[in-house]
């Protein structure tokens, strides 16, 4: 359809895309076509309610994904430590627990940011979020570990993950890979800025500047330099998460009205859509294996002669590495390449140094691998949320479908 020639707008690549695909696949429900072209056309694209909320969901995921990403420097502790006497492939359950969680969970997180309101999910997200971190934190086996530090956090950071990053699309179009990006990069930054809070707290940790998370870093310093316990670490850890999502919660904004008159999961709708689908299925084969190196990249290079030290702040590489994917490949995707065009590309790239992680066998090589792999893994993680908004057949209900 035409837009009325008073409300003639100059769409860019990435509207008339959005635009293209709400009205294939949906012509049998007219009216809401119509509703997401309108909508398309007077996407805010940038002040105060859109920047607080990209500002949100950065924090957010600082506080819940990026706790995750940093799950190797657990991983390692947990086998040569605490979980001495557990197998390397069942404390890998921890974090695979966590990973799975943010998907699953994150479908009744997104069609409730939908339906309720952002604040609602981040709340609930908080709330057993910190609550498994705290119980982790005086666990002393591995079914504790598991309950605690895998399911029960799994729990929060799905309820987290979607709404988070869901509602920055229905801000933004023309800037939604940078923004999108932005925010995801927020699992790799890791809280830096707070490293006056840290030096406040610990006199005596020095911190190492990376450009990735500071969560690998704060746990290798407080555990293995400075000699801290696990419990109190966790608990730590947990309270800077709680101020982190406190904050996030209250400055993430919807741009629609919540209304309980939205209905319940669309599932017709979303099944019958076939390119939802198909990309769906597409993103089950890419997540198998992209996050495999995240929970291994740390006692990998030790098994190569890397020191403990310099093992730990592998992790901190992967990160900095995604830091910089993720916001690249959002802006070459705005600058007129196209989301699913920049996807395609990515995806084939990290499957070729995935398979160059079989040569690296020195230090020096892991590290290469680590940052090359780490700025391909960022830009898929950040591309794809953009891409699933694409193919809602609404702005509305964004949430919906980044939660499938």
């Amino acid at each position: 359809m035409a837009l009325c020639k008073d409300q003639e707008v100059e769409l860019s690549f990435a509207e008339s895309q959005h635009i293209e695909l709400a009205r294939n696949g949906n012509e049998a429900n007219g009216s809401r076509t119509d509703r997401a072209i309108q909508n398309d056309a007077d996407f805010p694209d940038g002040g105060v309610n859109a920047w607080r909320t990209a500002l949100g969901g950065f924090l957010a995921f600082v506080a819940s994904i990026g706790f995750m990403s940093g799950g190797s420097v657990f991983q390692s502790y947990y086998i040569t430590t605490t979980l001495s006497s557990s197998s390397a492939s069942d404390i890998a359950w921890i974090g695979s627990v966590q990973l799975w969680g943010c998907f699953f969970f994150g479908i009744w997180g997104g069609r409730l940011s939908d339906k309720y309101g952002p604040a609602l999910p981040l709340g609930l997200g908080t709330v057993f979020m910190v609550f498994g971190i705290m119980m982790a934190s005086i666990s002393k086996q591995y079914y504790q570990f598991l309950l605690s530090q895998g399911f029960c956090v799994a729990l929060g950071m799905g309820w987290i993950f979607t709404p988070a990053l869901a509602v920055q699309s229905q801000w933004f179009l023309r800037r939604r890979g940078f923004v999108v990006g932005a925010v995801m990069s927020g699992q790799n930054v890791g809280g830096m800025y707070l490293t006056g809070v840290y030096k406040i707290l610990f006199p005596g940790l020095t911190l190492i500047y990376q450009s990735g998370v500071i969560w690998p870093v704060l746990t290798n310093k407080l555990l293995i330099d400075n000699g801290m316990s696990l419990g109190w670490t966790l608990r730590i850890i947990g309270f800077i998460q709680l101020g982190l999502m406190t904050a996030a919660t209250l400055l993430v904004k919807p741009r629609f009205p919540r209304t309980s008159n939205i209905e319940g999961f669309p599932i017709r709708q979303y099944f019958t859509h076939k390119r939802t689908i198909a990309f769906t299925i597409a993103l089950v084969i890419m997540d198998l294996g992209i996050y495999i190196p995240w929970f291994y990249i740390t006692p990998f290079t030790m098994t190569y002669g890397a020191s403990a030290s310099l093992a730990f702040y592998n992790a901190a590489i992967l990160n900095g590495g995604a830091f910089v994917g993720c916001h690249a490949l959002g802006i070459v995707a705005d600058s007129g390449l196209g989301f699913f065009n920049c996807l395609t590309v990515a995806t084939f790239a990290s499957a070729v140094v995935a398979f160059a992680w079989i040569g690296a066998r020195n230090v020096g090589g892991i590290i290469v691998w680590t940052v090359a792999y780490g700025i391909l893994s960022g830009a898929l993680q950040a591309i794809f949320s953009p891409c699933l908004s694409l193919l809602a057949p609404t702005p509305e209900v964004t949430g919906s479908w980044n939660g499938k």
